[in-house]
């Protein structure tokens, strides 16, 4: 696997969790997030055939900003592990918001 293609994982385990603890109600445009740090270290490698799975908590809460902590897995062994920064902003304005309550009550449930 490419190593571009884990951090494709983090976000789409990000994306997911997100979209399942929030609703489809949530309004992105004004209540967003940004990327503004990832990081990955790979362990071992994992072949494009490869079956795996990605587990993720938050490892911290700001006034704007929160980081996302990440570990793929694959048959019970750690293959890369990662983190992202984002900041929650407001795309109709093009600034950063504090995170949003709501949004902050689902972190919390993730740490």
């Amino acid at each position: 696997m490419h190593n571009a293609a884990y951090f494709h994982l983090f976000e789409s385990a990000r994306i997911q969790c997100f979209q399942e603890m929030l609703g489809p109600d949530w309004d992105w445009n004004q209540e967003g997030v940004v990327l503004v740090e990832n990081n990955a270290q790979y362990l071992i490698p994992v072949s494009l055939s490869d079956q795996v799975s990605v587990s993720l908590h938050v490892t911290k809460i700001g006034n704007k900003s929160f980081t996302i902590a990440y570990q793929v897995w694959m048959q019970e062994k750690e293959h890369c592990r990662g983190h992202s920064t984002l900041v929650c902003y407001n795309h109709s304005t093009q600034k950063s918001i504090a995170i949003p309550e709501k949004l902050k009550t689902v972190l919390n449930q993730l740490t």
